[in-house]
């Protein structure tokens, strides 16, 4: 899963500073996707995906979109990995640390821990929208015909 890379077509929604909106059609295989993580739902059965535009696409275009199988792995950890290690380790260390209502004070500091980790994550994800190297790259491009 690491080294492999997921390939989906989609048709080029929006363009701003080198980076695209692609919109992708849900197709059977979407429910099984790895790569659901990074989909954005939308409407009428489709998904959309912001991508990295190295090749100077235009709204319109049909183009294949690549992702890597550690972009995916990676997310996959920050989204669910850390949370359930975060709520393991509060709840173990909450029962060391306190002795009155354990259980109680465990839970309640386990879920404290994952709700600042979340705001961690949000405020990050917040600042890396403008770096491009951590979006998924248009790496084919079918320009669209113009009846000109």
């Amino acid at each position: 899963m690491y080294n492999e890379e997921l390939t989906e077509e989609g048709i080029v929604k929006e363009l701003k500073d080198g980076i695209a909106t692609v919109v992708i059609s849900n197709s059977d295989n979407c429910e099984e996707c790895t790569a659901k993580l990074y989909c954005k739902p939308g409407n009428n059965n489709q998904r959309s995906l912001t991508v990295n535009d190295p090749l100077g696409v235009s709204v319109g275009d049909s183009v294949k979109v690549s992702i890597k199988g550690s972009q995916i792995l990676r997310v996959s950890f920050l989204i669910y990995g850390m949370p359930l290690i975060l709520i393991l380790a509060g709840l173990f260390l909450g029962m060391q640390v306190f002795q009155i209502n354990k259980e109680l004070f465990s839970t309640l500091f386990a879920v404290g821990l994952v709700l600042a980790y979340t705001s961690i994550i949000l405020l990050v994800d917040k600042k890396k929208k403008h770096d491009i190297r951590s979006y998924s790259q248009i790496v084919f491009v079918n320009r669209k015909v113009s009846n000109d």
